[in-house]
């Protein structure tokens, strides 16, 4: 296998990395994944691949090099709506979860792929004062990687979601393609969530954005948010209640979420969105 267009990918997930880059003529060589329910999707998924279960078990693996290693560190000591609101004492790198940022530093270290491509939340760039955005900064830079940070909205890639991401990519002593700081597109071809054509589509063409199902956590039913809730009647049809067919395809990744693969749509809504993952690698591949 060459090397050239391969990647690995860290807390994978579903895959939402892996997807994308394959989209573009990458091809995954190996993911590590904690949960084990996620781990039997990408199993599924990218038979090609090798999974491993716990970052931190990295040195016993034997990972294979890799041109890109991707990883969508974990935020629940960064993000506001994660842990750090509620223990003070978690908050950001400092963070046992968040933290698995330096063992994923080691790695790169280790394989030094030719690029890496890290994604978190927006709350990255202030957490304790900014000091953790530095630090970020200052790990990549000691392992010879430069490159670019931007905050990227997946509603812009064709996603029926708001969700703004902060990623970082960087190449080893080499810059990557300038673009990744341009636009997708022009202004006036990157609609919002619903686009501009919303009128003309039926109520059961629409994605559900919000799903039923049991928390992974607490072992609870719960609401899963993937996005913004949404009302939609059809013209005409007041009287009726929409049926949800839920065929629209998800952030890339599934056909038809609902209650029978509650566990995937879980991962959907933390997956990095195959479409802004594939929008990088065609900048990588132009570096």
């Amino acid at each position: 296998m060459s090397h050239d267009r391969t990647i690995g990918e860290i807390c994978a997930g579903i895959g939402g990395f892996s997807l994308g880059f394959e989209q573009a003529g990458w091809q995954t060589a190996w993911q590590i994944e904690l949960d084990d329910v996620n781990r039997t999707v990408i199993a599924d998924r990218f038979p090609h691949a090798r999974q491993y279960k716990d970052l931190r078990d990295w040195r016993a693996h034997s990972l294979s090099p890799v041109a890109c290693i991707c990883a969508g560190f974990p935020c629940q000591d960064i993000s506001v709506m994660g842990a750090a609101r509620r223990d003070k004492s978690r908050t950001g790198l400092a963070g046992g979860r968040s933290g698995l940022f330096f063992e994923i530093m080691q790695i790169v270290r280790h394989l030094r792929p030719q690029w890496l491509v890290l994604e978190n939340v927006p709350a990255l760039l202030h957490s304790n004062d900014c000091a953790d955005f530095q630090t970020v900064i200052c790990e990549i830079a000691q392992c010879g990687y430069v490159g670019f940070a931007r905050v990227l909205d997946a509603q812009y890639f064709g996603i029926p979601q708001k969700r703004r991401r902060l990623f970082l990519v960087a190449g080893y002593k080499k810059h990557p393609c300038e673009s990744f700081l341009a636009d997708a597109g022009a202004v006036e071809s990157l609609p919002a969530s619903a686009g501009s054509d919303w009128l003309a589509k039926p109520a059961d063409a629409w994605a559900g954005y919000t799903l039923a199902a049991p928390n992974k956590l607490h072992k609870q039913n719960s609401r899963i948010n993937i996005g913004n809730e949404l009302l939609v009647a059809e013209e005409n049809g007041w009287d009726q209640m929409a049926e949800w067919g839920r065929t629209a395809e998800l952030h890339g990744l599934s056909l038809g979420l609902d209650g029978a693969n509650a566990e995937e749509a879980y991962a959907a809504g933390n997956a990095v969105p195959p479409p802004m993952a594939k929008w990088i690698a065609e900048i990588l591949n132009k570096s």
